[in-house]
């Protein structure tokens, strides 16, 4: 049996919303991930994190935007993934000492987070996050 294309979209859409990258800001970092202004590292979460740090006027953040939907739905819900606007959240961005864009927070639920910095194919997004998640 073929779907037809707008049961295919809403499909794709379904998904989507499921595995998808989901806007935060810098207090809600703190209450789902880590406070990041603290001495010592500690998730909050059940499953690592991804945080892409972006802004508006960030031409390769926008480019990167669809590379990370797709980096999501490979993970299928084991990494939650979510963006912060720098411009809006500047406290957070100077902890994190952030000065070029894209920048993305690899948070393993074990150990320090990692960074990667510019903007990259999916199959390198992905290498870099189970490097980092130690798969």
């Amino acid at each position: 049996m073929t779907l037809s294309a707008s049961a295919q979209a809403r499909s794709q859409a379904q998904e989507d919303t499921v595995y998808t990258v989901h806007s935060i800001t810098q207090e809600c970092f703190k209450d789902i991930i880590a406070d990041y202004a603290a001495r010592d590292w500690v998730m909050k979460g059940e499953r690592p994190v991804v945080v892409d740090f972006y802004a508006d006027w960030c031409v390769p953040c926008k480019r990167l935007e669809p590379i990370l939907r797709e980096v999501a739905q490979h993970y299928h819900g084991e990494v939650d993934f979510y963006r912060i606007n720098v411009d809006d959240n500047s406290d957070i961005a100077d902890v994190f000492q952030i000065r070029n864009l894209p920048y993305l927070l690899i948070c393993p639920l074990q150990g320090e987070p990692k960074n990667v910095m510019g903007l990259y194919p999916a199959k390198e997004y992905i290498r870099v996050i189970n490097q980092a998640l130690g798969r």
